[in-house]
């Protein structure tokens, strides 16, 4: 290698150094650089909340962190014999825990009916009786040709409990009307 092929190796490693330096030292662009607006913005740049408005916002705010009924956020809730709404979700659960996975649900007048597969591809399913008012009622499971698969079945149901259990313990907005919107 030549000696001027090294010094263009060197000049050209200190050309990029120095740029790099130069770009890193210097003072970077505020974020908004002005208060432009644009067609398609949801808020104006310009409005001020007023005082009521204000306090408002701050105590909802306010209400996350003790859970206060405050203009009229639901307040979270456990339950603990399981949500309706959560049945679909722990027979899923319950089914990976013991090793079959479900393949479709059927909703049904007084329940639902999931079907299940167990990895020595046995078909089976879970009927669970109940509905959004009453919550979960029953629940039973045949797993096999012929139901013969009993204690499979009756894992299935233990961890379909287990596990509707476990989701009703984690605290969830109560059930109730949709929080409105405010005015301006």
């Amino acid at each position: 290698m030549s000696v001027v092929n090294k010094v263009e190796t060197h000049l050209a490693r200190g050309t990029l150094l120095a740029f790099i330096f130069c770009a890193a030292c210097s003072t970077p662009k505020p974020i908004v650089a002005s208060n432009e607006v644009f067609p398609k913005d949801l808020a104006s740049v310009n409005r001020e909340l007023t005082s009521a408005e204000s306090e408002r916002v701050i105590n909802a705010m306010a209400s996350t962190r003790d859970q206060k009924d405050i203009d009229g956020a639901r307040p979270f809730e456990k339950c603990p014999q399981g949500r309706w709404s959560e049945v679909y979700q722990a027979a899923i659960l319950g089914a990976r825990a013991i090793e079959m996975a479900v393949i479709s649900k059927i909703d049904e007048v007084d329940g639902l009916r999931i079907a299940v597969i167990t990895l020595n591809n046995d078909q089976g399913e879970l009927v669970v009786k109940g509905d959004a008012t009453h919550g979960v009622q029953s629940a039973k499971a045949n797993v096999g040709l012929f139901g013969e698969r009993v204690k499979e079945a009756d894992a299935l149901v233990d961890a379909f409990y287990s596990q509707l259990r476990m989701l009703g313990s984690i605290p969830r907005p109560t059930e109730s009307a949709p929080i409105t919107t405010a005015t301006k």
